[in-house]
């Protein structure tokens, strides 16, 4: 009896002594994977370092670029140098905006003024030169105009050329200055750039030092 309980328990011994066997293997390869896994980390981690180290030197390089310097706060800021065209263009903006504006009472004036003393008299009646423009629109030429309503060739002349605008009295108005719309549109967007350009390059050196400082202090 004795014999056999004495069996039964190296068995029972054997049978635990291999339960912690398998539980050993077990732990070291959740530790062999986790040491994997940390060193996976610590080369991606190395990785990003180096990546936003670069990242930082492709900044500095804007910086010294741009010629750009540091207010009071320590921040990268432009210089009066770099900006001094924006100051131009705003003048610019705002001569143009003036000068607009005044176009359209300079040349009512004019008109008016052109209509009473500019050039002599035109030889000719409201309704002989509406029988001129008409024949006109009818592609006749300005000599056959002459020869059909019997004025005379400079009086059809210049007949045409105040319907077209093109009359030496016409010409004397001042005109809307348009600039080109897409190309002001794109200065106006390289601007709000350029402008925004500066604080993001100081939240980049800012974020990007923060997390070298911290995956300097991780796996190490």
């Amino acid at each position: 009896m004795k014999l056999a309980k004495r069996h039964k328990r190296s068995d029972d011994e054997q049978d635990r002594i291999a339960e912690l066997e398998d539980t050993i293997k077990q732990r070291d390869r959740r530790i062999e994977g986790l040491r994997q896994e940390i060193d996976e980390q610590r080369d991606l981690i190395d990785r990003m370092e180096e990546e936003i180290e670069e990242s930082n030197q492709t900044i500095e390089s804007w910086i010294h670029g741009f010629d750009m310097e540091t207010n009071e706060a320590g921040d990268y800021v432009w210089k009066a140098s770099f900006v001094y065209g924006d100051e131009w263009y705003d003048k610019y903006k705002e001569l143009l905006r003036k000068w607009n504006k005044f176009v359209p009472d300079y040349n009512a004036m004019v008109a008016v003024t052109s209509e009473r003393n500019v050039g002599r008299p035109l030889a000719a009646s409201e309704a002989q030169c509406d029988h001129v423009r008409e024949l006109r629109e009818q592609g006749m030429s300005l000599r056959g105009i002459a020869e059909e309503t019997s004025l005379g060739l400079n009086t059809v002349r210049t007949i045409v050329s105040k319907k077209n605008g093109t009359d030496r009295t016409s010409i004397k108005y001042l005109s809307r200055i348009d600039p080109d719309r897409a190309r002001m549109r794109m200065w106006e967007a390289k601007r709000q750039q350029r402008n925004a350009l500066p604080k993001r390059i100081n939240e980049l050196l800012k974020t990007n030092n923060k997390l070298i400082k911290e995956a300097k202090g991780l796996g190490r």
